[in-house]
């Protein structure tokens, strides 16, 4: 989706950007509310009243960068925000939330989220997200894009285990009450990584180059990242496109038995 469309619509439209008092934007639809902060990520997934994200970020490391930088406000330019409502025939809370940064150097990353909530009580509910990555300079540049999640289910970290499945699905179940998965569709990850949330979190903004190291499966504090390492050409863009869906765990799906790390939860930064 190229940019000139989604902020094009919004604005035309007459969407209005709806942000709480500390900046933050709060979709809302059926059984669900999600909470975006331009300096933080996702920050919260509420479904019939239970967080279960701790929260979800993007990172990106350039050819020049010595480090990877989380995707924010703070680390690049905060082009603008919208929120708007896209099925206000059956609820009218907004329910998509789109960004735009850029680096001022040519390089463009928008983020556009769709929040699909349930009937009360289903304990369900789906996230589409799609990613453009854009080069707006006269040259080539390489980059690696990462995306890292952290969620709690059922609102505990440490009884939780996940698997990730041909490279580009993540599952994490929790005792039996539920189960998430995401399905990076377009395309692919180049790598991935699954392991405790704080560790691999702390990884990607420990200051150095990092790249996900292939582990498929963890229990305890889970997290996963997917990483895709890319070039554009001049003018050329990057599209990612990936749903993520929290459904209720069947009584007889097992847990995976992987033992792991547990560490305490550290609070956003």
């Amino acid at each position: 989706m190229q940019k000139q469309t989604v902020f094009a619509i919004a604005s035309c439209a007459g969407f209005a950007a709806t942000a709480l008092a500390g900046g933050d934007f709060v979709l809302g639809d059926g059984n669900s509310t999600a909470t975006f902060s331009p300096d933080q990520g996702q920050i919260d997934w509420n479904v019939d009243g239970v967080n279960q994200l701790f929260t979800q970020e993007f990172y990106i490391r350039r050819s020049t960068d010595t480090q990877e930088l989380r995707v924010d406000s703070i680390n690049f330019n905060n082009v603008g925000n919208f929120a708007t409502d896209t099925n206000g025939f059956t609820d009218t809370r907004d329910d998509a939330f789109g960004s735009l940064f850029t680096d001022g150097n040519g390089l463009e990353i928008e983020t556009l989220f769709t929040l699909r909530g349930n009937t009360a009580g289903s304990n369900s509910s789906s996230l589409a997200e799609v990613i453009t990555l854009r080069n707006t300079s006269s040259s080539s540049m390489t980059l690696s894009f990462f995306q890292f999640v952290d969620f709690d289910l059922g609102t505990f970290f440490s009884d939780d285990s996940g698997e990730i499945v041909n490279g580009n699905t993540a599952f994490q179940y929790d005792g039996g009450s539920s189960i998430l998965s995401e399905t990076a569709t377009t395309p692919s990850p180049d790598l991935f990584q699954m392991g405790n949330g704080v560790s691999l979190r702390a990884m990607l903004a420990d200051g150095s180059i990092d790249d996900l190291d292939g582990t498929a499966a963890f229990a305890g504090d889970v997290g996963w990242a997917f990483q895709w390492n890319i070039t554009l050409a001049a003018g050329d863009s990057f599209l990612i496109s990936k749903n993520k869906t929290l459904v209720p765990t069947p009584g007889s799906m097992m847990l995976l038995g992987t033992a792991g790390l547990l560490a305490s939860r550290r609070r956003r930064s």
